[in-house]
C-alpha cells in the first residue's frame, strides 16, 4: 500500500515538474491514476508543503450529455495546483493567487468550514414556519457568500431526501420558477408525511396570496370563469373588452385564455351581437333573464356605437360647415394620410379687390379623424 502511495505521489509531482498549474482532472489524464488517488495525494502534498493551491476556487459552467436524459448544465468549482518554490509561500500566475496550506483556505467541501449547503438547510429549519423564495434565501445568506445558484443546486438535493418542499408554476410537462425563483419551505420530519405536506402547501399559499400561484394561462382561465359566473349571478353578460381590461395581459393572451376557458368549461357560453360584439354568460342563467339582458345589450350597442359613428362623421361635417360659412368660391376635397388619418384641403380663390395682385391661395385646414 505504501509503495502505491509513493508511486502515485511521484507520478503527480513529476507531472507538475514544469511549474504549470494543473487541476485534479488534468492530473488524472496525465498520470492515468484514479480520481480518488489523485485527490488524496494532492491534499496530502498541499498540507505537507510540497504544493501551492489557488486561494479561491475557480467556477466553470459545464454541459453534461446524459444520453436519453438529454443535456444537464452545472457549475463545477475546482482548484489548480503548482509545485512550491523553496523560498516562496505564495505565487500569482495568470491573475490567480496560489497559497500554501492554512486552515483559512480550507475548502468547505472538505469539512474545513460550515458549507453553504449546511447554512441553507439550517436557515430553512430555523424558519420552518415560513416559506421563502430562492432569491430571498440568497439575500439572507449573502454575508456567507451564498448566491442564487448555490441555493437551488443544494435545494434539489434536499428535495430528493424529502427535507424541503419546492413549489413553482406547474404545467403538464414541468415546473418553472416564479418571478423571484422557486418557493421553498421546510418539511417537518417528526410529523406524518401527509400532514407536513399539507402544512407546507398552506405556508406557500400564504406567501403566494395575491400572486400567480400556477400556470399564468390557467390563472387567467380561472379568473375568466369567476368573472363570468359573477356577472351571471348579477343577471348580466360579460363583453370581451371587459375581460381584456380586467386581465390586463393584451388582446392576444386574452383571446387564448378565453378560447381555453370555453374548451375546458362547456357551461361557459359565447354569443355574438350584430355578428361582431362577443359576450359571455354561464349556462345557469335563466332563459327569460338571458333574453332580457340581450335586448338591453343590443340597445346599449345601438346607442354607444351609433354615437361613435356620428362623432366620426361630424369631423367631416365640421370642416364642410366651416368652409361653406366663411369662404366664397371654395372647393373642398379629402386626401388620405399615410398614417391612417385624413387631411381636409380647401382651395380658396381670393377676390380681386382684396389683394393688390390677383392670385390663388391654397389654404389647408387639418382635421385628424379617428375613423378612416
Amino acid at each position: 500500500m505504501l509503495v502505491n502511495v509513493d508511486r502515485s505521489r511521484s507520478l503527480i509531482l513529476s507531472a507538475l515538474s514544469d511549474f504549470r498549474p494543473r487541476s485534479a482532472r488534468d492530473l488524472v489524464k496525465a498520470t492515468g491514476l484514479g480520481k480518488r488517488a489523485v485527490y488524496g495525494v494532492l491534499a496530502r502534498c498541499w498540507r505537507s508543503g510540497l504544493l501551492l493551491r489557488t486561494e479561491k476556487p475557480i467556477y466553470e459552467h459545464e454541459r453534461i450529455f446524459k444520453g436519453r436524459g438529454g443535456v444537464s448544465r452545472t457549475t463545477r468549482p475546482y482548484h489548480l495546483y503548482v509545485l512550491k518554490p523553496e523560498d516562496l509561500d505564495s505565487l500569482v500566475i495568470d491573475g490567480k493567487r496560489f497559497v500554501k496550506y492554512s486552515k483559512k483556505y480550507l475548502d468547505v467541501r472538505g469539512g474545513g468550514r460550515k458549507s453553504k449547503a449546511q447554512r441553507i438547510l439550517e436557515f430553512l429549519e430555523r424558519h420552518k414556519d415560513r416559506a421563502f423564495f430562492s432569491k430571498d434565501i440568497a439575500d439572507a445568506l449573502k454575508s456567507h457568500g451564498v448566491k442564487v445558484r448555490d441555493v437551488m443546486s443544494n435545494i434539489r438535493k434536499f428535495e430528493k431526501k424529502g427535507l424541503v418542499y419546492v413549489r413553482g408554476y406547474k404545467t403538464d410537462n414541468r415546473q418553472t420558477p416564479f418571478k423571484k425563483g422557486y418557493l421553498i419551505t421546510w418539511l417537518d420530519q417528526e410529523k406524518p408525511r401527509k400532514e407536513t405536506i399539507k402544512e407546507a402547501i398552506q405556508r406557500t399559499d400564504k406567501v403566494l396570496k395575491g400572486r400567480l400561484a400556477g400556470s399564468p394561462l390557467m390563472e387567467r382561465v380561472h379568473r375568466i370563469r369567476d368573472i363570468i359566473i359573477e356577472h351571471t349571478q348579477l343577471k348580466n353578460l360579460v363583453s370581451f373588452s371587459y375581460l381584456e381590461n380586467i386581465l390586463g395581459c393584451g388582446r392576444y393572451k386574452t383571446e387564448h385564455a378565453v378560447m381555453r376557458a370555453l374548451q375546458l368549461y362547456p357551461d361557459l357560453k359565447e354569443i355574438k351581437l350584430f355578428n361582431i360584439y362577443r359576450y359571455y354568460y354561464h349556462s345557469s342563467m335563466a332563459e327569460e333573464d338571458l333574453k332580457a339582458t340581450l335586448e338591453m345589450k343590443k340597445n346599449h350597442l345601438r346607442v354607444s356605437k351609433g354615437r361613435d359613428n356620428r362623432i366620426g362623421h361630424n369631423w367631416e361635417a365640421a370642416a364642410e360647415w366651416f368652409i361653406d360659412k366663411f369662404t366664397t368660391g371654395a372647393r373642398f376635397w379629402t386626401q388620405n394620410h399615410r398614417a391612417g388619418g385624413r387631411k381636409f384641403l380647401v382651395e380658396v380663390a381670393c377676390p380681386q379687390e382684396l389683394k393688390p395682385h390677383p392670385r390663388r391661395i391654397l389654404c389647408q385646414a387639418y382635421f385628424e379623424s379617428s375613423f378612416s
